[in-house]
């Protein structure tokens, strides 16, 4: 059991990831339940994505608090912030314009691959932690992260896809795959962070 001053320092990460759990699920009720439009759409859903920055603002302060700060890591969650943000952007953005201007030809594959950007800053931001930080234990508690959620992806995957094939659940698209993966190792680091 951590001592006191760490189980204190570590409870507002929970409540600001309890805030985002909340609100992204408020945010999906409120999209599906309402017709809000492109834009009000996109306010919603960008309010509760960047709901990651006070997440990310206070495990820094914990981890700096705990001694466990690395610029590394630093540099690491500003980049999955600006990847988060441009993953939600450039879908919404992707997703108006095919609706509203039936683009076709370059703009059409332009427009599809647009939130692929931000899919891949975030798995680059993950490389770049594995290259950039320096204290080996940190680096192998990434990697099995990292597995973790390659693995729960993969598993998930599989079973959703035999479920699709009996037709017992609904199609899920491609794109879900980095949701999935992003949160899997969240739940990952949650769960290593509890046991610490």
């Amino acid at each position: 059991m951590p001592p006191i001053s760490t189980a204190r320092s570590r409870h507002p990460v929970l409540l600001w990831c309890l805030a985002f759990c909340g609100a992204m699920g408020v945010a999906g009720l409120v999209v599906h339940k309402f017709d809000l439009g492109w834009a009000g759409t996109l306010a919603i859903m960008l309010t509760a994505t960047g709901m990651t920055i006070p997440i990310v603002r206070a495990a820094e302060r914990s981890a700096r608090f705990e001694g466990n700060l690395s610029p590394a890591m630093r540099r690491y969650n500003r980049r999955m912030v600006a990847g988060s943000l441009l993953y939600t952007l450039g879908l919404f953005l992707a997703v108006y314009a095919y609706k509203n201007w039936s683009p076709t030809g370059a703009l059409l594959w332009g427009l599809a691959l647009l939130p692929a950007a931000g899919a891949l800053a975030m798995v680059a931001a993950m490389a770049r932690l594995l290259i950039e930080e320096k204290d080996e234990y940190l680096r192998l508690k990434l990697a099995q992260s990292a597995l973790f959620g390659t693995g729960a992806l993969l598993v998930l995957a599989t079973i959703w896809g035999f479920l699709e094939q009996f037709r017992l659940v609904p199609h899920v698209p491609a794109w879900a795959a980095i949701p999935v993966f992003v949160i899997a190792i969240g739940v990952s680091r949650c769960l290593t962070w509890a046991r610490a």
